[in-house]
C-alpha cells in the first residue's frame, strides 16, 4: 500500500513494486523535491495504479550506462553486413565518446539537441549529423521498447526549429544525362581504361537502372537472351573486401532488356571469357583490370572508388579528382586518334595536345540510376513497369491494383531501342569512327544503314544527265533535242504508242486500291476489282 513518510524537512514516497519489494523516491519525474506530505502521497498512489495497469517502469532499468545497453543491443541485431558495419562505425566514432558513459535515464533531449548543433557548428555533413542521430534514436528506440526509459529523447519535436531546416538540409541535385551523353560517357571511360569492357557496362548501367553493386555482382549465367536475372550483389565492405548478399532490400527482379543491348552484353561475355573468380570462385560478367606482373590482383573485381576516381569521373567530368600530392587536373590528351588518346608518364600535361570538355560534372554511377529512371518518365512509361525495373515497390492501392503487361514491355524496349539509335547517329555525325573497337563496328554499321536508305538524288549515280538532283524540275522527255523526232515533233513519247490486243480485257485485282468515284461506269471502264488489303 502506498504511503508517504517524513524525512527531515521533506517527505518521501513508498509503494510496492511488482516483485513485493518495496521502493521510495524523494523526488518526482521531474526532478522535484516532496515538500508536504500529500504530494508524495500521491505520486506514490500514482506509481501502483501504474503498476496494476501494465504501464509502469523499474527506474533501476534507466541507471545502465549507454554502453552497458549499446553492448546488449548488439548482440540482439540480426541485420545485413553492411548495416551492421555502419552502425559499429557510427557507435565507436561519434555517439559513445559523447554518450557512453551516462545512463539511460539521465539523457535527455535538450543533451541530443546540443551534441547535433555542436556537430554542425564544427563543419561537420548535415548528412552525416543526420545519420549518427539517427543510428542513436535506434538504440535509444529498443531501449523505450525494452522498458528502461519512458520516452525516446532522440526524437525530434515536430514544427521546432528554423522553418527553413528542411531547405537547408537538402543535399544537391543528382546530376543525370541523355543517351547522348551516356554514349559519350562510356567511350571515353574505355578509352582511360583501354579496353571495351567499361564501355559495356556505363551503357548496361544507364540503359537498365542497376546498382553498381548489382553490375560488379553479375553472373555470366543470370546474362540471359532478353533479360538480366538480379539475383545477387558484390557489396564493398571496409576491412572484409566484397561480400556476396541479395540485393538491396531482397530487390531480386528480372530485367528487360532491348535486341541490340543483349546482344552487346552476350557478345561482351564472348570475347572476354571470364574465368571464376578466387575470392568466390564465381564466373562473373565485368571484372577488373588484369593482374600485372606480380599477380596480386588476379581476378579482382571493381572496386567503387578506383573505378569512380580513374574511369568514370575523369570520363564524365574531363578532370583526374584531387589526390595527394596531385590537384585536380585535366586529363592530357594526343590529338590523334578522335576524341583523343591518353597521354601517361612524365610530363604528359606539358606534351598534351588536347583536352575533354565535360559531359556531365558531377556525374556519378549511381547517377546513371536516376538519369534512367527521368528516362523512363520521358518516354512515358507506367510507374509499375518503372519501379519494377529498379527494383521498387508502389505503395497504396496502385501498388495492389496495378500490373506489368507484355504490352508495356514492348512499349518499354522499342522506346530505350529509338533512344540508343539517335544517340547513335549523333555520334557518327561528330565522327564517323572510334578508337573503340565495339563503338567503332556500330557506327560503321550506322554508316551502311545510312547509306541503304539515302534517298534517291543524293547519290552521284543517281543524278540525272543534266546534272539536276530533283526528279520533278528535270527536263521532260521530248523538250530536248535529242528526244525531238524526224518531223520536228515534241511529242517523242506519245509517238510510241502500243496498240492493245483485241479481245476482253482481263480484270486485275490491286490490293488496297479504291477508284475516286466508285460509280458502276467507272467500274465497268476501268475493269478493276477491289481487294481489300490483308491484315
Amino acid at each position: 500500500m502506498a504511503y508517504a513518510e517524513k524525512r527531515g524537512k521533506r517527505w518521501r514516497a513508498r509503494y510496492e513494486r511488482p516483485d513485493g519489494t518495496l521502493a521510495s523516491a524523494s523526488c518526482d519525474d521531474a526532478g522535484r523535491p516532496f515538500l508536504t506530505r500529500r504530494a508524495a502521497q500521491d505520486w506514490a498512489e500514482d506509481q501502483e495504479t501504474a503498476i496494476r495497469q501494465g504501464r509502469w517502469l523499474d527506474p533501476r532499468a534507466g541507471e545502465i550506462t549507454l554502453a552497458e545497453w549499446a553492448g546488449q543491443w548488439w548482440q540482439g541485431l540480426d541485420l545485413a553486413a553492411s548495416t551492421m558495419r555502419n552502425y559499429r562505425r557510427h557507435l565507436d566514432g561519434h555517439i559513445l565518446p559523447e554518450f557512453g558513459s551516462r545512463p539511460l535515464g539521465g539523457i535527455v533531449r535538450t543533451d541530443i539537441d546540443a551534441w547535433d548543433k555542436r556537430q554542425r557548428q564544427a563543419g561537420t555533413p548535415a548528412s552525416s549529423v543526420r545519420t549518427w542521430r539517427g543510428t542513436l534514436h535506434t538504440l535509444l528506440a529498443d531501449a523505450a521498447a525494452d522498458g528502461r526509459i519512458p520516452a525516446n529523447p532522440a526524437t525530434k519535436r515536430r514544427g521546432k526549429g528554423r522553418r527553413t531546416g528542411r531547405y537547408r538540409d537538402r543535399t544537391p541535385e543528382k546530376v543525370i544525362t541523355d543517351p547522348l551523353g551516356a554514349l559519350l560517357t562510356a567511350e571515353r571511360a574505355a578509352i582511360l581504361s583501354g579496353r571495351d569492357d567499361e564501355f559495356v557496362a556505363v551503357i548496361l548501367l544507364y540503359y537498365t537502372g542497376m546498382r553498381w553493386g548489382e553490375l560488379v555482382g553479375l553472373e555470366t549465367r543470370y546474362a540471359r537472351p532478353g533479360s538480366l536475372r538480379i539475383e545477387w550483389q558484390l557489396y564493398e565492405l571496409e576491412g572484409e573486401g566484397l561480400i556476396r548478399c541479395p540485393p538491396k532490400d531482397d530487390s531480386r527482379r528480372d530485367v528487360d532488356l532491348p535486341p541490340w543491348l543483349s546482344a552487346l552484353v552476350s557478345s561482351h561475355i564472348t570475347r572476354t571469357a571470364p574465368r571464376p573468380c578466387e575470392c568466390h570462385r564465381l564466373i562473373y560478367a565485368f571484372h577488373g583490370r588484369k593482374p600485372g606482373a606480380r599477380g596480386r590482383y588476379r581476378g579482382a573485381h571493381w572496386r567503387r572508388s578506383g573505378f569512380g576516381d580513374w574511369v568514370f569521373e575523369p570520363a564524365a567530368s574531363g578532370w583526374y579528382p584531387k589526390k595527394a600530392p596531385q590537384p585536380r587536373r585535366p586529363v592530357p590528351l594526343a590529338a590523334d586518334p578522335w576524341p583523343g588518346s591518353p597521354l601517361r608518364g612524365r610530363n604528359n600535361q606539358g606534351r598534351a595536345q588536347m583536352c575533354w570538355l565535360p559531359v556531365a560534372d558531377g556525374l556519378t554511377p549511381h547517377g546513371l540510376r536516376h538519369a534512367h529512371k527521368s528516362l523512363m518518365g520521358e518516354l512515358r512509361i507506367p510507374e509499375v513497369l518503372s519501379h519494377e525495373r529498379l527494383g521498387h515497390r508502389i505503395g497504396g492501392i496502385a501498388g495492389v491494383y496495378s500490373h506489368v503487361t507484355p504490352a508495356m514491355r514492348r512499349q518499354l524496349k522499342d522506346a530505350l531501342t529509338a533512344c540508343w539509335e539517335r544517340s547513335l547517329e549523333a555520334r557518327a555525325a561528330i565522327n564517323p569512327r572510334s578508337p573503340v573497337a565495339v563503338l567503332d563496328a556500330l557506327l560503321q554499321a550506322v554508316a551502311q544503314k545510312q547509306e541503304t536508305t539515302e534517298p534517291p538524288g543524293n547519290r552521284s549515280q543517281d543524278r540525272l544527265p543534266n546534272g539536276s538532283q530533283n526528279w520533278e524540275s528535270a527536263e521532260p522527255p521530248g523538250s530536248r533535242d535529242q528526244d525531238r523526232l524526224p518531223n520536228g515533233s515534241q511529242k517523242g513519247v506519245s509517238a510510241h504508242v502500243i496498240k492493245p490486243r483485241k479481245g476482253p480485257l482481263t480484270c486485275v485485282g490491286v490490293a488496297g486500291f479504291e477508284p475516286a468515284a466508285s460509280s458502276s461506269r467507272t467500274k465497268r471502264a476501268a475493269k478493276l476489282r477491289y481487294t481489300p488489303r490483308a491484315v
